[in-house]
């Protein structure tokens, strides 16, 4: 008997964080070791909830219990002027036919909606066939590689070669943080206001007591903090921002976020990335001492 399938968009409190987080973490443990590790419905949750997110770009497939098949999810860029449009995550029983049902479906919203944007896939590990080669089937080409290294706490020194002051932040430093943020072009459309941003600032990373600030004399060239317990077994950098001209200080920030980690007695190793300047991160690593854990790949659908 063929399977019915119910189709619903995405509405907040309805449990649909849940059925996602179902979706993706049973597709997840089927795929090669990744940099990140399973989602939680709260995460879900408050990444929709920072992201203002389109109800009709997410999309999910049920069964006519309402068990989870698969969902597909979008996510709008004004700067650049981008449509990141995902894959199809899905349970191991779902029909082929109801990945492509979504996708199509989805993929045809999306261009209706922003026409002239770039279409993007990613990042996902480029060891994951089943993402890799569906973006390859449906005309995708690689657009660029992130690279994620793991570094032990331990193994780190404390480096005073340098000119720069190095502080906790407190509530009072949200404004210059927002300021440093906006003027990092790799981080500024994380939040799509001075609102949001200082939300984000103000309820849930100064509270934690973990942001690192560097200084020269009184300005505010880079900042960074520690995240535990979002990843498995790792701790993150849950926000990087260097204010251009000071790239320098991107290892200064990390052996000082690796002291702050020890300090606590944190054991597990600090995840960071680069999703821009790869030869720059593989110097930093090299410097730190970190080994590379996993290297993500993008890709891009060329204009039709």
């Amino acid at each position: 008997m063929r399977m019915k399938i119910i189709y619903r968009y995405y509405e907040p409190d309805q449990g649909f964080e849940e059925l996602q987080a179902q979706i993706y973490n049973d597709e997840l443990k089927r795929n090669p070791q990744s940099a990140f590790g399973k989602a939680s419905a709260d995460q879900i949750k408050q990444r929709y909830i920072n992201e203002k997110k389109d109800r009709l770009g997410v999309r999910y497939a049920l069964d006519e219990q309402g068990h989870p098949l698969a969902y597909i999810q979008t996510t709008f860029t004004n700067s650049p002027p981008q449509t990141w449009i995902g894959y199809p995550w899905a349970m191991e029983h779902c029909p082929v036919e109801v990945q492509e049902f979504l996708y199509e479906e989805m993929l045809d919203y999306v261009l209706k909606k922003f026409p002239e944007n770039e279409i993007v896939m990613g990042y996902f590990t480029e060891t994951w066939k089943r993402q890799t080669e569906f973006a390859k089937n449906k005309g995708f080409l690689i657009k660029d590689k992130a690279f994620f290294y793991s570094l032990d706490t331990k193994e780190v020194n404390k480096d005073s070669n340098h000119e720069f002051t190095i502080r906790k932040g407190a509530i009072d430093d949200i404004n210059i943080l927002i300021d440093l943020c906006k003027n990092d072009s790799n981080i500024k459309e994380a939040f799509p206001n001075d609102e949001a941003w200082k939300s984000y600032f103000e309820d849930r990373v100064i509270p934690d007591n973990h942001v690192i600030m560097i200084f020269r004399d009184n300005l505010l060239v880079a900042a960074g903090a520690p995240l535990r317990g979002y990843v498995e077994d790792v701790i993150i950098v849950r926000f990087t921002a260097i204010r251009p001209g000071f790239e320098d200080t991107w290892k200064i920030l990390l052996g000082e976020i690796a002291l702050h980690c020890n300090d606590l007695s944190w054991d597990e190793s600090l995840l960071f990335s680069s999703f821009t300047n790869g030869d720059l991160a593989s110097k930093v690593a090299e410097d730190l001492g970190a080994s590379l854990r996993d290297t993500q790949v993008l890709f891009v659908l060329p204009p039709r």
